[in-house]
């Protein structure tokens, strides 16, 4: 099967196959991460109303909450599918990320619901 094939559901299938691979891998080496990182998310709400992207989110984390990084950043697209599906942050956009190590890759920008 050619990428020119693959079908929107096997699409969403092996996104959300790879997210759970990078949250497992997460809670495997600090069982504690998911919750902290959800925290995380959800003080960065409170404190923040313009539109971000997840890299603002793990910069919060890892710089003013401690919460120590996961072995993927990857991990952190667990957290924002979940947030978006509890209503908490919408997609309104997408937009090139800053991370170095992305090569400028694009990536949802969020906005609190």
């Amino acid at each position: 099967m050619t990428q020119a094939t693959l079908s929107i559901t096997t699409g969403r299938q092996l996104r959300d196959a790879g997210m759970q691979v990078a949250i497992d891998h997460a809670a495997a080496i600090d069982a504690d991460w998911p919750a902290r990182a959800a925290q995380a998310l959800r003080e960065f709400l409170f404190l923040n109303r313009d539109d971000f992207m997840a890299e603002d989110v793990r910069a919060y984390a890892y710089n003013e909450l401690d919460v120590p990084q996961p072995p993927h950043d990857r991990a952190w697209g667990s957290i924002m599918a979940a947030a978006a599906r509890q209503g908490l942050i919408h997609r309104v956009g997408i937009r090139p990320v800053r991370t170095a190590s992305s090569h400028m890759a694009n990536a949802s920008v969020w906005r609190a619901a």
